[in-house]
């Protein structure tokens, strides 16, 4: 190395040491985190739900791996029975909640089919929440009953876990 350009590293590595504590001690603070909104005390105090069967004139893509038009109702029924999460009632004079699972094109993927619930106050009849779940795409008959029914359960599954606060 020529003398200028030895002394000329060496300043650079001195400048480098002088300066690289004061470079890590200024490290941005991480971003805060974004606030969480409240659910709506409605869905969390909730003891009994009707579940309307608003599915009843679904898309023939699905109605036919589920046992008809009602078949979707049945199932979701089914479903949010088992969570044991609410007692379920036969009108929607007698509910704290009521829930409607509709079928709606997947926004990612038009192609495909979700369904999507509808968290209602029956009082105000006002719309509380909304959740929806993909149906993965499937090929044969029985694995698209398969993926209906875990797109189902997973809906039930999400609604207890939002109605917990868990």
């Amino acid at each position: 190395m020529k003398p200028n350009t030895a002394s000329f590293c060496a300043a650079i590595v001195a400048t480098f040491v002088l300066i690289a504590p004061s470079l890590s001690a200024q490290k941005p603070a991480p971003p805060p985190d974004p606030p969480v909104a409240p659910v709506p005390s409605q869905i969390l105090n909730a003891r009994k739900a009707f579940i309307a069967n608003a599915a009843g004139n679904s898309d023939q893509r699905i109605a036919k791996y589920v046992g008809g038009p009602d078949g979707i109702y049945n199932q979701f029924y089914a479903d949010v029975k088992n969570t044991s999460r609410f007692d379920m009632v036969s009108s929607p004079a007698e509910a704290d909640l009521v829930l409607e699972v509709t079928i709606a094109l997947f926004p990612v993927s038009p192609s495909y089919p979700s369904f999507r619930l509808a968290i209602v106050d029956p009082k105000s009849n006002v719309l509380l929440w909304t959740i929806s779940e993909p149906v993965d795409p499937a090929i044969l008959a029985k694995t698209a009953r398969k993926h209906i029914a875990e797109s189902l359960g997973r809906l039930a599954d999400d609604l207890k876990s939002l109605s917990t606060g868990k």
